[in-house]
């Protein structure tokens, strides 16, 4: 007996909706239907993908800029640590 393949077909290649980010590639777009594919019923689209990821980094600038004691604090100030004698 064939063993199934228990695994969601690769979805087909995405391209970036347009007015999308620069920073968003197709690779991300792929990426983020891949992971995200598994959470719904329906089939997810690269427009659905490009709203993830701008809601997941709406979320990230406003934890890393708020004053709030729930913002993400930076631990490194940018500067290279000293050279020990």
């Amino acid at each position: 007996m064939p063993k199934q393949n228990n695994r969601s077909p690769k979805p087909p290649a995405a391209a970036v909706p347009l007015g999308a980010p620069a920073w968003v590639t197709a690779e991300l777009i792929e990426h983020t239907l891949r992971v995200w594919q598994p959470f719904y019923a329906d089939q997810l689209i690269p427009e659905d993908a490009l709203e993830i990821i701008m809601g997941v980094s709406r979320m990230v600038n406003e934890l890393s800029n708020g004053d709030s004691h729930e913002a993400i604090r930076r631990t490194r100030t940018g500067k290279q640590p000293r050279a020990r004698a």
